[in-house]
């Protein structure tokens, strides 16, 4: 055990080293908020504090820094990331806790193949500095991190499912071949998700490490859309999604739009959540600038070969 935590330590050090030398500044972000982040399948952890006047107060536990440090990236236009505990609702697996440990960062005047090539180096560093070398075995199998395949979320789908996520009844057709017990849906996001979580996702990265990018524009979330993708990327190693990266978004409008849609689906679902307005108004001073995350909870399993995130 003594040894699991000596090599966590030099994976938190060499990611900070690399970041240091790369120019990125290490900011620090308040983990209580006064509103919840906004995302499509994610649920904030809601609470209550009491002010100075006993005054009850509702707050929510950030599901990641994203907010608060763009309004940093909004005023000082420079490389940035953090470390952080983040919370979310629902979780649970031996790849998922409610609480777990992110690093975030931000790369102005990046694109997102800029941003594939310094995530590809923050794998590589770490490798290096545990194993002293740029490779990894996971499950018994041997992942040279120096060479990653690309693969776009309509190559992956055809791969693995032969059919291409567009066409709702081809998914549907799909998953009644394969589910004797499926019903069929008129819900896009719920067919998509479906095979994508049980017939693709699990496939990833298994020969090699993996990015999968051009996301459908309904699933792009803070990304900016072009040419009808998404321009976001996930990496894989393993069937283990690990990096979730984007060319940020920087129009206030769609933004807007893109969180009052979540703010709809949700208060369907007996969810009642306010909206940022301050933070819909940072994004129109982001720089040209691209980000991700990594759970790093899921990247110390994958790193050193453990059998879940829960130590």
């Amino acid at each position: 055990m003594k040894e699991i935590f000596e090599k966590k330590s030099k994976i938190y050090q060499s990611i900070r080293d690399y970041f240091y030398k790369t120019g990125a500044i290490e900011v620090f972000t308040d983990i209580l908020l006064d509103y919840p982040n906004l995302d499509s399948n994610i649920y904030p952890v809601e609470l209550f504090v009491f002010n100075e006047k006993k005054e009850k107060i509702r707050k929510f536990l950030h599901t990641s820094p994203e907010p608060k440090m763009k309004k940093i990236l909004s005023q000082i236009k420079s490389d940035i990331f953090q470390i952080t505990k983040v919370f979310r609702n629902f979780e649970g697996s031996y790849k998922h806790k409610i609480e777990f440990t992110m690093l975030e960062w931000y790369r102005v005047n990046y694109n997102l193949e800029d941003l594939m090539e310094d995530t590809k180096n923050i794998f590589i560093e770490t490798a290096i500095s545990l194993y002293r070398k740029p490779a990894i075995i996971y499950k018994g199998e041997k992942y040279d991190l120096t060479n990653w395949e690309k693969i776009t979320v309509d190559e992956a789908f055809y791969r693995h499912t032969k059919i291409y996520p567009d066409n709702i009844e081809k998914m549907n057709e799909f998953l009644k071949q394969n589910e004797p017990y499926f019903k069929e849906s008129d819900n896009w996001e719920e067919l998509f998700f479906h095979i994508y979580a049980f017939y693709v996702e699990p496939n990833l990265g298994l020969e090699k490490p993996t990015f999968i990018y051009d996301y459908p524009p309904q699933l792009s979330a803070f990304a900016k859309v072009e040419n009808g993708k998404g321009k976001r990327f996930e990496a894989y190693i393993h069937g283990i999604e690990l990096v979730n990266g984007y060319d940020e978004l920087n129009n206030p409008q769609e933004l807007e739009k893109r969180l009052l849609k979540d703010i709809e689906i949700k208060k369907k679902e007996g969810f009642d959540y306010p909206l940022d307005t301050e933070f819909i108004q940072t994004v129109k001073n982001l720089p040209q600038s691209a980000g991700a995350s990594l759970g790093l909870d899921r990247f110390i399993m994958v790193f050193l070969d453990l059998e879940s995130v829960h130590l």
